[in-house]
């Protein structure tokens, strides 16, 4: 049975980590690597990892100045010994099943990437998370479900092989989209995708994460995140061949970029991705709500932001 290294980030979540820890401990696939990666935390997250250290050999300890979870990410990627990677975020949560179904699933398919499904949880209630079924699927056609939105963008949830990962290259201070432009690179890397129908992964929704604040900074990152994508095919030489995807990509980076409070209507990237790819054989991939607001925004309205507004008086804000 090959090694998983299983990396997980930890900042200032101390409070969710035993129920994250112990998850990953109990699965009855045994043969792992648990590199946990401390970025800084200010509670006794690092005191809590030490603890686990003593407990279980298979656990690793890496304590490193803040840098955020890109940067945990590569430094448990760097000291990585399995032959595959799974990605766990600190405040999720695992079934006790999920590797070992994962790693048997990718040994007969002999996948590349063997994905997952997930639920949306809280403290109460697990919601499933949408995302198509299937057996295998090629690099071009998974990175085709996922532009047309039938695959979440997470690097979580998914168990990798190392091969690849190493190819896998994401900018540093990107505060959105992360997450994304590593899931187009393995993808594109990948040479056989395989889907797994059991729900093993528990997504934490908890109050104050940092993607529910939108901030000026997180609207301009998604718009960069969408020129690393358009980039990334021209340094393949097969921007052309991905031209459709590219174009849906765009599309949703820039729906993100609105979500996220917008940024200016004259800034060179929202200027560039309306003029290349605002089309309608590509806004039909999106839903009426998501094309109202593109088409509000080239117009100079975000219908986002007024959202946000009568949200904050409807609570009092």
């Amino acid at each position: 049975m090959d090694k998983i290294s299983v990396i997980i980030p930890v900042y200032n979540i101390a409070s969710y980590l035993q129920r994250c820890l112990d998850s990953v401990i109990s699965q009855t696939y045994k043969n792992l690597e648990i590199i946990v990666v401390n970025d800084g935390s200010l509670d006794n997250s690092l005191e809590i990892l030490e603890e686990y250290a003593i407990r279980d050999e298979r656990v690793v300890v890496l304590n490193k100045e803040n840098g955020g979870v890109t940067s945990c990410r590569r430094e448990g990627l760097a000291n990585a010994q399995g032959k595959y990677i799974f990605f766990l975020d600190g405040d999720d949560w695992l079934e006790s099943e999920s590797l070992e179904r994962l790693y048997l699933l990718g040994k007969e398919q002999d996948a590349d990437i063997i994905v997952g499904n997930a639920y949306y949880s809280t403290d109460n209630e697990n919601i499933e998370m949408f995302s198509t079924n299937f057996d295998v699927l090629s690099s071009k056609e998974f990175i085709h479900s996922l532009a047309i939105g039938k695959q979440p963008w997470c690097l979580w949830m998914k168990l990798i092989k190392k091969s690849i990962c190493h190819k896998m290259v994401i900018p540093d201070g990107l505060s959105m989209a992360e997450d994304m432009l590593g899931v187009l690179q393995l993808s594109f890397y990948a040479r056989v995708i395989a889907k797994s129908s059991y729900y093993g992964y528990h997504y934490y929704q908890r109050q104050g994460a940092a993607t529910k604040t939108p901030t000026k900074k997180h609207a301009m990152d998604a718009l960069l995140a969408a020129k690393y994508v358009s980039d990334f095919f021209k340094t393949k030489n097969v921007y052309s061949d991905y031209f459709d995807d590219i174009a849906i990509i765009n599309l949703r980076c820039l729906l993100t970029c609105c979500n996220q409070g917008g940024v200016d209507r004259e800034e060179s990237l929202v200027k560039q991705i309306y003029s290349d790819f605002y089309r309608t054989k590509y806004l039909k991939f999106l839903i009426w709500q998501h094309r109202l607001i593109l088409a509000g925004f080239k117009r100079g309205i975000n219908f986002y932001r007024i959202l946000f507004f009568i949200r904050r008086l409807h609570i009092g804000f």
